[in-house]
């Protein structure tokens, strides 16, 4: 099988290795001539809670070669300038895997013509360099059919993936899990980006925790869900599970990178709107991380 990832990221490193088994052609797709050259001599290194060394292939661009796979690893914000350079390489088969922060990707996604399934991350990444991927934390690949994939095809992606690097389930409705993590995402980036502060401080002082739960009330009444106090288990499961770790909105934020407010807070904000449903916190977030983007 022909796979292409793209986005050189944490994330997109640690898929390249994840998806790199003998018999299958991985190509790493960077922005960067410097890192795909680096990456070309050194592969890919994971350290921390999983170990693996691994070669793959690297380019700036897509080429010409058709792929059989496109896993998408980028952020939100560069979904669609990923599928318009995608689109030219897939063919009438080819299955697509995005594996984003948020749901605003999806209605850039939904014009598709191939197979296109979503997944969710929950490791805990960290780059280090170009070439080199700490794992501070383990969880799984969580991934669901989007549009015209079967079961089958979703099957196809869980058995190319190397079991002793990737943890993958899949789930037939790729709604509920997106949700959870966008709730996740929501209740924790924001916060940890304005605060300075690590994953587990949200916790552990009570007026981050309070702060924490009235996004979170916002954004459950935005998606109508009616299981709040399982997902509220949820979110601070996943800060104690990950308390040492900066959320990747505070990494970006600090290195005065573009934020994926849009695929987070946006999409809530726009959500709430066409309900009528008031989300003053999640504006109010929104629009101090914006002016932060500008500083």
């Amino acid at each position: 099988m022909n796979i292409a990832v793209i986005g050189a990221g944490a994330v997109g490193l640690f898929l390249a290795v994840s998806f790199k088994r003998p018999g299958q052609d991985v190509v790493l797709v960077t922005k960067r001539a410097e890192q795909a050259a680096l990456l070309a001599v050194r592969g890919i290194s994971l350290t921390g809670k999983i170990k693996a060394e691994k070669k793959v292939l690297t380019q700036v661009g897509m080429g010409t070669k058709p792929f059989d796979l496109i896993v998408c690893a980028v952020k939100s914000y560069d979904v669609p300038s990923t599928v318009a350079m995608g689109e030219s390489l897939a063919h009438d088969k080819t299955r697509w895997l995005f594996v984003q922060n948020g749901m605003g990707h999806l209605e850039e996604i939904a014009h598709l013509t191939g197979k296109v399934a979503v997944g969710v991350l929950e490791y805990g990444l960290f780059k280090e360099g170009d070439a080199v991927v700490e794992v501070r934390g383990l969880g799984s690949l969580k991934i669901a059919p989007f549009k015209r994939m079967t079961e089958q095809d979703i099957t196809v992606i869980g058995d190319v993936a190397d079991g002793q690097v990737l943890d993958i389930h899949t789930f037939p409705d790729y709604k509920p899990i997106l949700e959870e993590k966008l709730i996740a995402n929501a209740c924790i980036n924001p916060l940890t980006a304005i605060t300075g502060e690590k994953n587990g401080a949200l916790v552990k002082q009570q007026g981050y925790m309070a702060a924490m739960k009235s996004v979170f009330d916002e954004a459950v009444a935005v998606l109508g869900r009616n299981d709040e106090e399982a997902l509220w288990h949820y979110v601070v499961a996943v800060c104690k599970k990950t308390a040492n770790n900066e959320s990747s909105m505070l990494v970006d934020y600090q290195q005065a990178r573009k934020l994926e407010l849009d695929a987070i807070l946006g999409y809530l904000i726009r959500l709430g709107e066409k309900k009528q449903i008031h989300t003053p916190r999640l504006l109010l977030l929104y629009q101090l991380l914006s002016r932060g983007e500008t500083r």
